[in-house]
């Protein structure tokens, strides 16, 4: 069953590792426009990293399927936020959810997103 909140946390190790293979020209875990930790790694990537929903899809493309499907579980148990990624991004995530995590994944990141959960 889907969490419609987002956890505040702080990223693991783990978590760093997956941002720097989304987005390897990140420096710093602090957000430049609001001055905050990162605490998820989708919204930095769709927001200050990629360049576009093309962009966005490429960096989603280097993530191994399991490390794909884990992240899309990391959204489904609330511990990773998609409300605040622009609508194109949302897209090519949910896109490639229906693609390499299967449709129930499709769906329930598609309902998280209209849901308009927190952004972390």
């Amino acid at each position: 069953m889907a969490q419609w909140y987002i956890m505040a946390r702080t990223l693991s190790e783990h978590d760093i590792s997956l941002l720097l293979k989304l987005a390897p020209e990140c420096d710093t875990l602090v957000c430049k426009g609001s001055e905050n930790t990162y605490r998820s790694i989708l919204p930095p990537v769709a927001n200050h990293y990629a360049k576009d929903a093309d962009d966005f899809a490429a960096r989603l493309n280097r993530l191994s399927d399991d490390e794909f499907i884990r992240l899309v579980d990391m959204i489904r148990e609330g511990k990773e936020g998609i409300g605040c990624i622009p609508v194109e991004c949302a897209e090519v995530l949910i896109e490639q959810a229906l693609r390499r995590a299967g449709p129930n994944a499709g769906n329930e990141l598609y309902a998280l997103y209209e849901a308009g959960s927190q952004c972390h």
